[in-house]
């Protein structure tokens, strides 16, 4: 192995992905996609959810005192839908301490509702600043439902990301480390790449090699497509093989030697 690996820059990394668009891309976007829609809905639920205080239910009824409050707005929310029902806010005042409270509370009880108007008394419970409505039974927007939703597609997209990632590290890491040597051309044939673009075009290259005088077979893409009309069956090209596992090869691309300065000699 090189004490001092050679240089490799992020374009040259970046070609290498381009190399097979169709894992990289489906292992994209089946992953990063369902991540940002989900941080997104998080969001937007967390803000939505923030419009009612957020207090220790459990607590105000147990420690919390009867208190007997108004109404001074019923608002319901057209907009969100739960089983055919809108949620509605409940705001009201209520007096401790000789000042006037006002707080608001959402629920989602069509029917134990339906006869509450504004200025209606109703019975609460307050403990600490907190408060909640006696006989109603608080809505919150659960958003931790919405965390499920990329599991499905992180189990495509994961495993074809991670992949993409492996093959591009392998010839990464022959490119920085990998010992100089040649192969003799066996077979070319040409790769297509995807419509229009022709993204992940190349040419296949089969060749053999020789590590300690045992003879091996290696196979390789170059997107340099000079080598058909350059290179002939028996030729010799430059290939780099990895130190400990002489089975891993790649044909050394001439575009990337020459813009990463790897001084390697083309015939």
């Amino acid at each position: 192995m090189n004490t001092k690996p050679r240089t490799v820059k992020l374009t040259t990394i970046f070609n290498l992905f381009k190399r097979k668009p169709i894992p990289m891309f489906i292992g994209f976007l089946f992953t990063l996609l369902p991540v940002f829609i989900v941080t997104v809905l998080v969001i937007v639920f967390s803000i939505i959810g923030n419009d009612t205080p957020s207090v220790n239910i459990d607590l105000i009824k147990e420690k919390g005192t009867e208190k007997t409050a108004e109404i001074t707005d019923l608002d319901t929310q057209y907009n969100i839908t739960i089983n055919n029902v809108n949620p509605t806010i409940i705001h009201y005042t209520y007096e401790d301490n000789g000042k006037t409270i006002q707080s608001k509370y959402r629920v989602l009880e069509k029917r134990k509702i339906e006869d509450l108007e504004i200025g209606s008394a109703i019975t609460i419970k307050e403990y600490e600043g907190d408060s909640i409505i006696m006989g109603l039974k608080p809505y919150d927007f659960g958003i931790w439902w919405i965390l499920l939703l990329p599991i499905p597609f992180l189990f495509i997209g994961l495993p074809l990301l991670i992949y993409s990632i492996l093959q591009v590290r392998k010839e990464v890491n022959l490119y920085k480390y990998g010992t100089l040597s040649n192969g003799k051309i066996i077979s070319m044939m040409p790769k297509s790449g995807l419509p229009i673009t022709n993204i992940g075009q190349g040419v296949i290259i089969h060749y053999e090699y020789e590590v300690n005088g045992t003879k091996m077979i290696g196979e390789s893409i170059t997107t340099d497509f000079s080598i058909i009309s350059n290179k002939k069956k028996d030729d010799m090209v430059p290939i780099f093989v990895a130190t400990k596992q002489p089975n891993k090869t790649c044909i050394v691309p001439k575009i990337e030697a020459l813009k990463n300065n790897w001084n390697v000699q083309f015939d």
